[in-house]
């Protein structure tokens, strides 16, 4: 119940930032993003120029295929994207260079199973190839470094380094997008 409430915030929260927006020409684009155990949903929107706005919301099903978790973790994240290059060819193909910084916020698993408060700063760097049709790939590596609130099993709260998101940033995410 609680995965349900958060995806509706951030699917209004999309709604909001989007409306009434002065759009650059850059199209928006949504779509789902996978990688090792996670799973992403994806809302991209031009700001000015080669800059962008990157909402999701991500399942972390690490253990929940295996039957060691009973329910995945989640989160989301807000990043602002730089497109720093772009190659286009005769085809009316192009791909894509960005990367920028952001922030993530959730509840989580981190190292021992223990569930618990996730915030962070963000990141990602990658590429995009954009098809003449309103479709586009992408491959993006995203670290997260922050901190894990959680409880033991004797009720202490504990903080510690979210080492999880570190070690989830070695796998690219592979993100099919629709653009629109």
């Amino acid at each position: 119940m609680k995965s349900r409430a958060w995806i509706a915030i951030l699917v209004s929260s999309v709604m909001i930032i989007g409306a009434g927006k002065d759009m650059a020409a850059q199209s928006r684009a949504a779509g789902l993003s996978f990688a090792y155990n996670e799973f992403s949903a994806e809302y991209r929107m031009p700001l000015k120029g080669k800059e962008m706005l990157r909402l999701s919301a991500s399942l972390d099903m690490a253990g929940v295929i295996s039957g060691r978790n009973l329910y995945p973790g989640i989160s989301a994240d807000v990043l602002y994207l730089y497109e720093f290059a772009r190659a286009s060819f005769q085809s009316g193909e192009s791909m894509s260079f960005m990367a920028g910084p952001g922030a993530s916020a959730g509840y989580v698993r981190n190292h021992e199973d223990m569930y618990g408060a996730m915030l962070s700063l963000a990141g990602c760097i990658g590429f995009e190839y954009i098809f003449t049709v309103p479709v586009s790939i992408s491959l993006t590596f995203e670290p997260v470094l922050g901190l894990h609130v959680s409880r033991d099993s004797f009720g202490y709260v504990s903080m510690s380094f979210y080492e999880a998101g570190l070690k989830s940033s070695l796998w690219p995410h592979l993100g099919l997008k629709y653009r629109f």
